[in-house]
């Protein structure tokens, strides 16, 4: 059974972990994870807007995989008609989340301004995902570690655990290395 541990309403409110609390979670997740992702949102190809762009550009060199098809962690699906998306993987490293430092909260990673949907992976399992636009915010298969972390910071606590023996959170895996897909960089 899985433990997912939702960031609660209080967090909500604040629109998940201002600033401090945010870059202590950063800090946490470069810790305990391998990689993150973020999603690129072009609405009515209208291309990237310039943050989105911006970040890309910086995120560039840390690159491990993109693509296309319209699902990731917290959206299951999406038939949004006009919008293409790059779902692109990123290696975890200190330089790289310096960049993703540049917003304030987890709920700022939201389109058009910014990329979309920041999630965390540990192998190519996700930990951590993120729906900026719904603030929605969950760690999976939550450990007892995690469970302290985010009680400490005001995230979450215990009672916002959710048991899940079902299989919907295996579809927010992701395999990076030795995969081949639309394109695929070894780091």
């Amino acid at each position: 059974m899985r433990r997912v541990i939702y960031f609660n309403e209080k967090a909500q409110q604040a629109n998940y972990c201002c600033k401090t609390d945010y870059c202590a979670f950063l800090d946490y997740a470069l810790c305990k994870t391998d990689y993150f992702m973020l999603v690129y949102k072009n609405f009515y190809g209208k291309g990237y807007g310039k943050n989105q762009e911006d970040i890309k550009q910086a995120l560039a060199r840390f690159q491990i995989k993109k693509r296309t098809d319209p699902k990731w962690p917290g959206v299951p699906f999406t038939n949004a008609p006009n919008t293409t998306y790059q779902i692109v993987f990123y290696e975890n490293c200190p330089e790289a989340f310096e960049i993703l430092k540049i917003v304030e909260k987890i709920s700022d990673w939201n389109s058009p301004m910014f990329p979309s949907d920041l999630a965390f992976f540990v192998g190519n399992r996700c930990w951590f995902y993120s729906v900026g636009h719904e603030k929605i915010a969950a760690i999976i298969d939550a450990s007892e570690e995690d469970i302290m972390f985010v009680e400490k910071n005001g995230f979450a606590c215990r009672e916002d655990i959710i048991h899940y023996d079902g299989d919907y959170f295996n579809q927010f895996d992701e395999c990076t290395l030795g995969q081949v897909d639309d394109t695929l960089i070894q780091p």
